[in-house]
């Protein structure tokens, strides 16, 4: 058909006749369909309607079948065809089940017939083999069968096996262990373990609690501040230790001179007279710190110390009534504030302590256990023994042999889910049985049925252990029991004396050692029924713990939904407490550090006010008393006068308010001006007066500049110090309202922690009591309600007995503590008057010591820190360190002019080597001018072309000679100068050999 999302139909015709229908899609495709004619509707052969049945009435009525196991006509059909399927199946197995005998029986004839014949004539098994191979092949048939088999099933193997791996997983794995019931052997007292789940990752987080506070900007601050400060400390001391480093390796590998060594000597000296003035005025400084501290830590008239006054405040808020819970005016402390996380935290604790008492629990059934196995294990030996030695008795002397325990299947659950062949065979039997006697409808829905079944047989078999072993034991004992007799026919002879003394030693032996065994028997089951005894009787009492526990818990469950419905509302108003805080702290710290920056101001402007006055006292020093100029000088030096401040522009936002703080100045510089043109019609300051020394008022004039920079920078830092105070002032403010809404916040909070603190005490907690621990009793009977009761702990009622103890001891205490006060205070006053007696005593004395040794009272710490003139003392090591160098200098000097005179020499007799060198060679052109002559007269021209290279040599060495001239005439003039300078220098005297030797050489 066409298709619904490409192929919609664009046009649908039919055929001329009728017959066809023709439809045509947008995709291209043409589909034709048959339309049925009226003709071959009537040409159809119709069903026609059976004849109704006659003596229907008659027959009898079929009964409604109510047996459930009876099968569906559908099932019967199906049972019928199987049936019939297997039978010929049968069938045909039967008939070649008969062919398969008819070849055995022929088969075995004729091995019967090979047997008989000769042994040469005999053939042999591997000739009856028809086809070698037919047995490889049926192997490897059967193996590919079963492989076959293995492929088949392999889909249901591993669903099968994952099946049974979830419900591991599910019901298995979380076990950490299972439930275990051991019996005493005796009585019926029995002992379960608990059945216990391994721990969940019980979430380990923590989450922020209400009273943990956020660092404040203060604490970060400080941090920073003291951080980068050790930053820089290190910085600087490591660039120092380098500096230092380099400079003790510099003087390691220089010597020292004797002059620098007194230069350091000097250094050293000088340094240890300012340390000791240094350290004398530090002690000064520090003394005057402490009496300073001292002072300042002396408490006023009205002061009381604060500690005493928090416990007064204490013991008013807390004292003389134990605070319940369940007051309304109940004030939970900081530290027993309760939230959702440490409920949580406390459950999990809880949870922790149970699952170990279980464990240990568990473990001490678990080893009672495998005592009782162990215990079972034995009494099966010994009851063996018993048996042996028994059956070497008469029978009259046998005592009941005692009855083996049985190790039930609950005491080894593990042993369930253990199998074997045997277990495997028995459960495909009873799967086998209940397959024949459930229908083939009610197989298809009860697939889950063989699983009991496994665990039934599984379970049976499990509690058969110890019964099979111990049969097969038995079964031993009675066949050593039987082959004893049998020896016994044999010994028919009558025994000697001393055989039955021997057989009546070995019969006493016996006889006890069969008491023996039996007593020891039953020790073994008396210890191990005391010992279930006694664990069982732990496990009652840890029984009880354990439903405290869990009722616990549930409260504890309880407390927790209750308090996360706080938590949000809480969460709220705890941030806003710590916000304020915060804020709070933030804002100390802000006027912390004006009141700092203040401090800091107000010390500048002494400082400069002080500079002002040293530059005052200066100025009268420099012009001295009687100076007819003085007052001229101090009005110039007093003078205001305009001064143009260079600013830096950045940036064009910022010229607007330049122009602006410019035309300001400009006008308080024109009233300035306004206001000192009085004084300026007086006098100018521009021009020197005659008679006046012009280093004087040009120095007035430095003065004056220096004046105005102190005046403007007192000006700019009362500015600041005016901000400060304003700032001051409104931080003061921000913080008393900051603290109204703090304490506001933590009032609303503590509320809200009241509010909480109520609805936890609506929740119902069971607490278990004896009846003697009730003591709210009326009428010598408990009454009905108990609402009006108050459940109070031993521990603490002591607890609050003991206080009552301490208080009147404390009290005792404290009246002798006030009594030894007051004997005390009144011992300090008459030892102050008696210290300051002494002290008027020494002042007096220190005076007279004073006037006698100094002739007047001098200040001992001016005397003390009296140190050297370090100017002067730093001009002598300068004229020192000047001398060494001028000396280095000398030194240096007179070894360049040394060098001098020995290369002035070394030149000279060079130039005398080179005079004599020149003389040799000029004798020798003039005897070669003379051979060339007369050769030339000699020979004419048979030498004629040699004479161009003569020319070019004599002018070759006409050239060398002009530049030695030049030479010598350089070094003439050289060594004049330096003669000059000098003294005379002679040149080297040669002696006549080497004169003679070096025309020679040459």
């Amino acid at each position: 058909m066409h298709d619904n999302n490409y192929g919609c139909i664009k046009s649908i015709a039919s055929s001329f006749d009728d017959r066809f229908l023709v439809t045509v899609g947008a995709d291209g495709n043409i589909f034709v369909f048959n339309i049925i004619s009226e003709f071959m509707l009537r040409k159809d052969i119709k069903a026609k309607l059976p004849s109704p049945r006659f003596g229907i009435e008659t027959e009898p009525i079929p009964e409604d079948i109510e047996d459930p196991k009876a099968y569906s006509i559908e099932n019967a059909r199906r049972k019928r065809e199987h049936d019939k399927l297997m039978k010929e199946v049968e069938e045909i197995k039967a008939q070649k089940r008969e062919q398969i005998k008819a070849l055995r029986t022929e088969f075995c004839k004729l091995l019967e017939m090979n047997e008989e014949l000769p042994t040469h004539m005999q053939f042999k098994r591997t000739d009856f083999d028809v086809d070698s191979k037919i047995r490889a092949e049926m192997h490897r048939r059967t193996a590919f069968k079963i492989q076959q088999v293995e492929k088949e099933l392999a889909w249901e193997k591993e669903k099968h096996e994952l099946g049974l791996k979830k419900l591991k997983n599910r019901f298995r794995d979380p076990l950490e262990s299972d439930t275990i019931v051991v019996h005493a052997i005796l009585s019926d007292h029995k002992i379960s373990s608990y059945r216990l789940v391994q721990p969940s990752k019980y979430s380990k987080f923590k989450r922020t609690s209400q009273s943990e506070r956020k660092p404040s900007k203060l604490d970060r601050f400080e941090k920073e501040g003291t951080g980068r400060k050790d930053s820089q400390r290190d910085a600087g001391g490591s660039i120092a230790i380098q500096e230092e480093s380099i400079i003790e390796k510099g003087k390691k590998f220089r010597p020292k001179t004797l002059s620098e060594i007194m230069v350091e000597n000097q250094i050293e000296k000088t340094r240890k007279l300012i340390l000791k003035a240094e350290r004398a005025q530090l002690k000064i400084q520090q003394r005057k710190k402490e009496w300073e501290e001292l002072y300042k830590s002396k408490p006023g008239d009205d002061y009381e110390d604060p500690k005493d006054l928090q416990a007064i405040k204490e013991a008013q808020v807390y004292m003389g009534d134990f605070n319940l819970k369940t007051a309304p005016d109940y004030k939970i402390p900081e530290h027993m504030r309760i939230n959702a996380a440490k409920k949580e935290e406390e459950l999990g604790h809880l949870d922790s302590l149970v699952h170990g008492n279980k464990r240990y629990m568990n473990k001490c059934i678990l080893s009672l256990r495998d005592l009782k196995v162990a215990v079972v294990e034995e009494i099966q030996c010994l009851v063996q023994e018993l048996k042996n030695i028994q059956s070497t008795l008469h029978v009259s002397k046998h005592i009941p042999i005692p009855q083996i325990p049985q190790i039930h299947p609950e005491e080894v659950p593990e042993k369930r889910f253990q199998y074997d062949e045997e277990t495997l065979l028995n459960f495909k039997q009873q799967h086998m049985k209940s397959d024949d006697e459930k229908s083939p409808g009610v197989e298809q829905t009860g697939s889950g049925g063989p699983g009991g079944g496994f665990l039934k047989l599984s379970s049976g078999k499990d509690g058969d252990l110890t019964t099979r072993d111990s049969m097969s034991r038995s079964s031993k004992a009675s066949t050593l029991s039987l082959d004893i007799p049998k020896y016994m026919e044999f010994e028919k002879a009558e025994p000697t004396d001393v055989e039955l003394e021997i057989m009546k030693r070995d019969e006493i032996k016996h006889v006890y050692m069969q008491q023996y065994l039996v007593n020891r028997v039953k020790e073994l089951i008396v210890t191990f029924d005391a010992e279930l005894r006694l664990l069982r009787h732990q496990k009652l009492k840890l029984d009880t713990q354990m439903k405290l526990s869990d009722l616990h818990h549930v409260t504890l469950f309880q407390e927790i939904l209750l308090l996360k419905n706080f938590e949000k509302q809480e969460n709220i108003l705890q941030e806003r407490v710590n916000s304020l805080d915060k804020e709070e702290q933030y804002m100390q710290w802000k006027i912390n550090e004006t009141l700092k920056e203040m401090e800091e101001k107000k010390n500048e402007i002494t400082k400069l006010q002080e500079q002002e006055k040293a530059l005052y006292a200066g100025f009268q020093t420099a012009i001295g008393e009687n100076n007819k100029f003085a007052n001229f000088l101090m009005k110039v030096l007093k003078k205001k006068i305009k001064r143009v401040k260079k600013k830096e522009v950045e940036g064009d936002a910022d010229e607007d308010e330049e122009s602006e703080e410019s035309s300001e100045e400009e006008s308080s510089l024109e009233s300035d001006e306004d206001e000192s043109e009085s004084e300026d019609e007086v006098f100018d300051d521009s021009i020197c007066p005659t008679n006046c020394d012009v280093a004087l008022f040009e120095l007035t004039l430095q003065l004056r500049e220096k004046r105005l920079d102190i005046e403007e920078a007192l000006v700019e830092e009362k500015k600041v110090v005016d901000n400060l105070k304003k700032e001051y002032d409104t931080l003061s403010k921000k913080v008393k309202i900051v603290a109204t809404n703090l304490n506001a916040a933590e009032e609303a909070l503590e509320a809200y922690q009241r509010e909480k603190q109520q609805r936890l005490n609506e929740l119902l907690v069971v607490i278990p009591l004896k009846l003697h621990q009730i003591e709210y009793v009326v009428f010598g009977e408990i009454p009905s309600d108990l609402s009006g009761t108050l459940v109070f702990s031993n521990h603490a009622l002591r607890r609050l007995q003991e206080r009552i103890r301490e208080l009147q001891e404390e009290n005792s205490k404290q009246q002798k503590l006030n009594k030894e006060w007051r004997e005390r205070r009144k011992q300090l006053i008459r030892e102050k008057r008696e210290m300051t007696k002494t002290i008027h005593k020494m002042e007096e004395t220190v005076r007279q010591l004073m006037i006698s040794k100094f002739g007047r009272v001098v200040n001992l710490e001016a005397l003390q820190t009296l140190s050297v003139n370090t100017t002067l003392e730093e001009l002598k090591i300068r004229k020192l360190r000047k001398e060494l160098a001028n000396a280095k200098e000398m030194k240096m000097w007179e070894e360049k002019i040394a060098q001098m005179r020995w290369e002035l020499m070394m030149k000279t007799k060079e130039h005398t080597r080179k005079l004599y060198q020149m003389n040799d060679l000029c004798i020798e052109k003039k005897k070669l001018d003379s051979r060339l002559n007369t050769l030339q007269n000699q020979q004419g021209n048979a030498f004629q072309s040699l004479r161009e290279a003569d020319v070019v040599a004599r002018e070759e060495v006409t050239e060398l000679i002009q530049l030695q001239a030049e030479r010598i005439s350089a070094l003439k003039e050289e060594i004049a100068l330096l003669r000059r300078k000098g003294g005379l220098i002679l040149p080297p005297i040669r002696s006549p050999q080497e004169k003679e030797m070096q025309p020679a050489d040459l």
